[in-house]
């Protein structure tokens, strides 16, 4: 019942070859009876002339279905020039790395800011055309709906011409700028309100400003610097040896190093009276009339502005005509977020190059509504201009660092 095992090394030997033929016959049969492009792929599979991808684009893959459907479009772009420019292999695998390029640097934009066009939309796109062609179809050639192509059958040609991956990145990159970066955003009726109390809003307030030098000049005043510190300080350098020497190796005198003593113990003074002052200022907001303390304290006049736009904040003038930019300071907006007009609610400092400003808010006007502005055409088509020429230049500048590396191997033609 079972077929005896080779024994000999002949009947082994004969087996091998019997074995061998077979597998050539049936192979080549395989090949004979696939069609012509099918028979192609797996001989250039086999032999490793064909590859599954095209080459890459900034180190990312490009298949070789997705690069042919490029290529395609490629085809259909350049036969409006003339057959014998749509047949040129060099310039339409040109194209369609140029094509896929833009497409990917599109995709990675979109990618950025949230857009993509659905699988769902490009199927009914891909629907609708299917059910126009099977009606023309119909319709000119004068056949019966049961002598043409279904729809179903012209529906899964088409879905067979491009891969959906390719589909859906050419369908997001062109609808990026046109249907999404370059779409009015029209404000609801709340947030227009919103916007316009605020270029209506006009805020007054007191304000005193401390200067970093007004503080130290006033403290030097005070000063007083004995001999007997200075004496003091002399032999302290003296003993820890950072006193200076004469040109003969001797220290120098206490007459000589007494008057760069004395700057120098005015200079350290100066700063730690200046830093207990400025504290002793800054508590006085808690206290009732708090920038009148504050002006008391500091010796500083107190200076009023009056019925200025929150637009203006970033350099107001003054009463007595200093200019300050308050609106530097994030604390001063949010101060101002918390309503503090009317209370005499003193906040700050604020610093403002070299001064620290205390603010005191009066009050919160609104001036009459205005009627919209006419919408301005030529405003909103430079507008457009502008915003498609940003979005060029940003597809250009990525396209410098997008490089194109080509499969040497691979045939396209």
């Amino acid at each position: 019942m079972f077929e005896d095992e080779p024994s000999t090394l002949k009947e082994k030997i004969y087996r091998t070859i019997i074995a061998l033929f077979l597998f050539v016959l049936v192979g080549t049969l395989i090949i004979t009876f696939l069609p012509g492009d099918a028979e192609q792929s797996l001989i250039g599979a086999i032999t490793g002339q064909n590859s599954t991808k095209a080459g890459s684009i900034a180190g990312r893959s490009i298949p070789v279905d997705y690069f042919n459907a490029a290529k395609r479009d490629c085809y259909y772009r350049y036969q409006q020039y003339g057959r014998e420019t749509a047949q040129n292999p060099e310039l339409l695998n040109s194209c369609a790395y140029s094509t896929v390029r833009e497409i990917y640097i599109a995709n990675d934009i979109a990618s950025a800011v949230g857009f993509q066009v659905s699988e769902i939309s490009i199927k009914r796109e891909m629907s609708k055309q299917a059910r126009e062609i099977h009606k023309e179809s119909v319709s000119q050639a004068g056949y019966g709906e049961e002598d043409s192509r279904s729809l179903t059958e012209i529906y899964q040609q088409i879905y067979r011409s491009a891969p959906m991956n390719y589909r859906i990145d050419s369908a997001t990159g062109f609808a990026l700028f046109p249907n999404f970066l370059d779409q009015p955003l029209t404000p609801s009726e709340n947030e227009t309100e919103i916007e316009s109390e605020a270029k209506r809003a006009k805020i007054s307030f007191r304000l005193v400003a401390i200067s970093e030098v007004n503080l130290l000049n006033a403290v030097e005043s005070k000063i007083n610097i004995t001999d007997a510190e200075l004496q003091k300080e002399y032999e302290k350098e003296k003993k820890e040896g950072t006193l200076s020497k004469d040109p003969s190796g001797n220290f120098v005198s206490f007459e000589v190093r007494k008057p760069l003593l004395l700057s120098k113990l005015k200079f350290d003074r100066k700063r730690k009276e200046a830093e207990v002052w400025k504290t002793r200022i800054s508590q006085k907001i808690s206290e009732p009339n708090a920038l009148d303390a504050i002006a008391s304290e500091s010796g500083q006049p107190i200076e009023t502005v009056t019925a200025v736009s929150l637009s203006d904040l970033k350099l107001v003038t003054s009463n007595r005509g200093n200019s300050y930019r308050l609106a530097n300071s994030s604390k001063f907006w949010e101060s101002l977020a918390n309503d503090p007009f009317s209370k005499k609610t003193v906040v700050g400092p604020f610093s403002d190059n070299d001064k620290q400003v205390y603010v005191e808010f009066s009050a919160l006007t609104y001036g009459q509504p205005t009627a919209s502005p006419a919408k301005d055409q030529a405003a909103d088509f430079l507008k457009q201009r502008q915003l498609l020429s940003f979005f060029l230049e940003i597809n250009q500048s990525l396209a410098a660092e997008y490089n194109v590396e080509k499969k040497g191997l691979l045939s396209l033609e």
